[in-house]
């Protein structure tokens, strides 16, 4: 007795020990939000993760996670959050679901896990023009290094990668389709003040159940193939196509300087669907933009973002036997570049009314994201200037012109926050449509 109670003794140490180890974090939002129209103004549900769709009025989410430090360097991490809101989607789901490995060098998880957000939230598209903030996360996957390995100190090359594998548990027309995502790029910082990071991103929609086709080509062996895009005569149902699967891609370019303090960055996204736009015939499609930040927090003006998206070449003067490119759609996966219907790429590529398959791809977009400090409030200011011309087939004339705005504005910062939201929406062939929103969330720790 005497020995199981010291051995009770010395366990129940060891856990108080451990326990103490373990960093907890958490954090709540209930947001409640009214607007004119049938939907809410373009800003007020783009880009919120999967959180708030066109038609929610309430939305709330709660999410924890605890962080295991097993030594300076290697970490573990689980996480797990939970989420409702209205709309065209009324029911409890995960807002995150994940348990994560981290050392020097290598950052895996397993499980759905929110992406990081970049450039102080002020991009349309977040990472790249195919993988915005747009939707929920997907579950799968993710091998990534944590900072670029260098390769020559001499020549002043790094590289960076990611591979991840996902796959969609949502309603859509090929069930259960796999997405294989992988990135690669190439560092240049050999010159003082100045850095070039060079590479694309590449995705494949592959695999899944058709109702047309049953069970699509989903072996390892066609694995490979979808991870080198190869190309070939793959039939299914009787149609070819140049490589398994839809495969979409960007090419993009960093650059990366300071001027007087200021960080500067200038970036351009190459976007492709095919062979033509792997070789740039659908040039001058993507995205172009360029980010400023300040080295200090408490201006009126931290960051500011311009970005100018361009997706009306679609390889037009290099037809297939499919007509030229028709960006986020695809024959076979007719659900397109979505999940849970919404985009997965950058918003201002738009669904039809039934929200199932994208009807407006072609675009001229100008947006402009500033972020700062309004006397003692931190705010977030969006505005974007976009002209529609529909889709595949779609003629030169605009089909619509839209100026969409967004303001968030936080009024109150103490043991929660409350955040003020306002957006609005311009468009020349409906009604304007106005939106207000109240967020209250805060962090536990």
């Amino acid at each position: 007795m005497k020995h199981s109670l010291t051995a009770l003794l010395i366990l129940s140490c060891s856990f108080l020990l451990h326990a103490q180890e373990i960093k907890y974090e958490g954090f709540g939002s209930l947001t409640g939000i009214v607007y004119s129209q049938d939907e809410s103004p373009f800003w007020i549900h783009s880009n919120q993760r999967g959180r708030i769709d066109e038609t929610s009025n309430i939305s709330a989410f709660l999410s924890g996670k605890a962080t295991y430090q097993f030594s300076q360097n290697a970490k573990l991490e689980v996480g797990v959050g939970g989420l409702f809101h209205d709309g065209y989607t009324e029911k409890l789901q995960l807002d995150e679901s994940y348990i994560m490995l981290e050392n020097k060098w290598l950052k895996a998880y397993a499980g759905r896990k929110q992406k990081e957000l970049l450039y102080d939230g002020l991009s349309a598209s977040n990472q790249n023009i195919l993988w915005s903030l747009n939707a929920r996360p997907l579950p799968g996957i993710s091998l990534s290094l944590v900072n670029p390995v260098r390769i020559s100190k001499k020549l002043g090359l790094s590289i960076d990668a990611t591979l991840e594998e996902f796959i969609t548990d949502d309603e859509r027309y090929v069930e259960n389709t796999r997405i294989h995502h992988k990135s690669f790029h190439v560092i240049f910082d050999k010159l003082n003040n100045f850095e070039i990071k060079a590479g694309l991103q590449h995705f494949v929609q592959w695999g899944g159940t058709s109702p047309d086709f049953g069970e699509l080509p989903s072996s390892f062996g066609d694995y490979v193939d979808v991870f080198t895009g190869k190309e070939g005569e793959d039939t299914v149902g009787g149609q070819e196509a140049n490589a398994l699967g839809n495969h979409l891609g960007s090419y993009e370019v960093y650059l990366t300087t300071s001027v007087n303090d200021y960080k500067v960055e200038i970036l351009y996204n190459h976007l492709f669907e095919d062979g033509s736009g792997r070789i740039l015939r659908n040039t001058p499609d993507g995205r172009y933009g360029v980010f400023i930040e300040s080295p200090d927090s408490d201006n009126f003006i931290n960051s500011v973002m311009y970005e100018f998206y361009y997706t009306r070449d679609q390889s037009d003067n290099d037809i297939t036997s499919d007509g030229y490119d028709n960006y986020f759609n695809n024959n076979l996966y007719r659900s397109g570049w979505t999940y849970e219907n919404r985009i997965l790429g950058v918003p201002f590529i738009t669904l039809d009314d039934d929200r199932f398959r994208i009807n407006n791809n072609k675009i001229i977009v100008h947006h402009i994201g500033l972020s700062g400090v309004l006397g003692d409030l931190p705010y977030k200011l969006l505005t974007s200037y976009r002209k529609n011309y529909g889709g595949k087939n779609g003629g030169s004339k605009v089909i619509s012109n839209i100026l969409s705005t967004y303001l968030d504005l936080k009024v109150w910062q103490d043991s929660f926050d409350v955040n003020l939201q306002v957006g609005a929406d311009l468009n020349s062939i409906a009604a304007p449509n106005f939106g207000a929103g109240v967020q209250i969330s805060k962090k536990f720790f």
